[in-house]
């Protein structure tokens, strides 16, 4: 994973309403420690806000105890709150911060958008050149018609056009995704080239369903194995001239990783023994169901 240094966090964060919710409780201020802790871990870990060790393996509630050196009741206590505030998620079995692109991406959403109005810039040009040579080539009747705006065409334009066409004009989650990440966003213009430059036509050109069901597909595999896997997986289907991308290699590398055996997870490596364990979180439950905060129902 990249080494990330640093984190964003409002000067206001104790402010904000769930917070402030948090530390009413009678274990609030704990809480709160642990919000803290798990936003640096999600810098660490540097995958769009996924708590997660590699592609394969993602933080249990035993390790994130470990590693905050924490109870683990206060800390299975904490990410029931945070999910019920919506502060956090469980995607594809692994914790991920709610939102986290929106807060901690902020030079790097303005680098995209700068780089969209000039790709929107340069595609409107375009268009205009096109309108015109149209117009040139059209008789009287046609020119009457013209007046009237045309709707887009998939058909008649360009993989490389209708990709800088969708990305313009959608506002799909999966199409911000891709926006956010220029190490992808490069790769799937790579890839759009690369099918313009494939024969014949017909066999390789995408029409909307099409193109929007691969950039879903990419969305997912990013999301699920990474986007650098993403990336070498679509160089590898260039590289070899294949008509598609071959998610396959990306599934079947991760099924034979699976089949190695136990000896590949990472184990749950209590240090203590069970009694102590089961004790320790006896004690941690007496402790906060004892506590008096009128609203305990709203963290059930």
């Amino acid at each position: 994973m990249a080494d990330v240094k640093w984190i964003k966090i409002v000067t206001d964060i104790f402010d904000d309403e769930k917070m402030y919710a948090i530390e009413c409780m009678p274990d609030g201020q704990i809480i709160q420690l642990v919000w803290l802790k798990i936003l640096c871990l999600a810098g660490k870990c540097n995958q769009n806000g996924f708590l997660v060790i590699n592609q394969k393996i993602a933080y249990t509630d035993e390790m994130l105890a470990k590693i905050f050196r924490m109870e683990i009741g206060v800390v299975q206590r904490a990410l029931e709150i945070f999910q019920n505030l919506e502060m956090v998620e469980i995607v594809d079995d692994s914790y991920m911060i709610s939102n986290w692109l929106m807060y901690q991406s902020g030079d790097k959403l303005e680098e995209v958008r700068e780089k969209n109005r000039q790709r929107q810039k340069r595609f409107r040009e375009s268009q205009k050149v096109r309108q015109i040579e149209d117009k040139t080539n059209s008789n009287v009747t046609n020119n009457v018609t013209n007046n009237v705006t045309p709707s887009y065409s998939y058909s008649n334009n360009s993989n490389i056009s209708n990709y800088l066409y969708i990305k313009d004009n959608s506002n799909e989650d999966y199409i911000e995704f891709i926006r956010m990440n220029t190490d992808i966003d490069d790769e799937v213009s790579l890839w759009m080239k690369y099918k313009d430059e494939r024969k014949p036509k017909s066999n390789n050109h995408y029409e909307e369903t099409g193109l929007n069901s691969l950039l879903k597909k990419i969305h997912k595999m990013c999301l699920q194995y990474g986007n650098k896997t993403v990336v070498n997986v679509i160089e590898d289907s260039m590289s070899n001239n294949y008509q598609g991308i071959v998610w396959d290699k990306i599934t079947k590398q991760t099924s034979k990783a699976e089949k190695g055996g136990a000896n590949d997870r990472v184990g749950t490596d209590v240090s203590q023994d069970e009694a102590e364990y089961e004790r320790q979180v006896r004690e941690q439950l007496k402790r906060i169901e004892s506590g008096e905060f009128d609203n305990e129902n709203l963290w059930e």
